[in-house]
């Protein structure tokens, strides 16, 4: 009986096949690293532009906030003076009516 000598190129074929498998498993993983890294990149931009937006409106309402309540404490102002002034034009339209009924 005959014995079969295995072929020496075979065993650097399969050598080979076995690197090559590697090689693109390890590619494979960097990719799916890399293209990770650029959604988790672009996660955190978005994130911190919504944070600078926030803060941005933030800033703006408490500007605004300030400006309407300093507009009510000028309305407010503004309608105890006229309160002032009607009394004042109705006492003196009293008055005047006193005086020309007395003339």
């Amino acid at each position: 009986m005959r014995r079969s000598v295995p072929c020496p190129g075979q065993s650097v074929g399969n050598s080979f096949l076995a690197l090559g498998i590697a090689g693109v498993a390890v590619a494979a993983h960097a990719h799916a690293a890399g293209m990770q890294a650029v959604s988790n990149h672009r996660e955190t931009a978005v994130s911190d532009q919504w944070a600078e937006r926030l803060i941005g409106a933030r800033a703006s309402a408490a500007e605004a906030l300030s400006v309407a309540r300093a507009a009510v404490d000028r309305v407010h102002e503004l309608e105890e003076e006229i309160a002032a002034l009607r009394c004042a034009v109705s006492s003196r339209d009293t008055l005047i009516r006193r005086l020309s009924r007395n003339a």
